[in-house]
């Protein structure tokens, strides 16, 4: 398991290591790539199909 979590996350402590899984499972299974970067993040290309756009949101 990755740990990016930053020190400013509010995220419940405990729920800090499911959210981690659950963007794992979704960048291994959807992310095609991504385009540009910069000190304020990225953006990411995911593959999908109807309701793709509602689970990742």
């Amino acid at each position: 398991m990755t740990t990016w979590i930053p020190a400013s996350c509010t995220l419940p402590t405990t729920e800090q290591p499911l959210r981690v899984a659950e963007f794992d499972a979704l960048f291994a299974e959807r992310l095609t790539g991504r385009r540009g970067r910069s000190r304020c993040g990225c953006s990411v290309v995911l593959t999908g199909g109807p309701g793709m756009e509602d689970s990742v949101r």
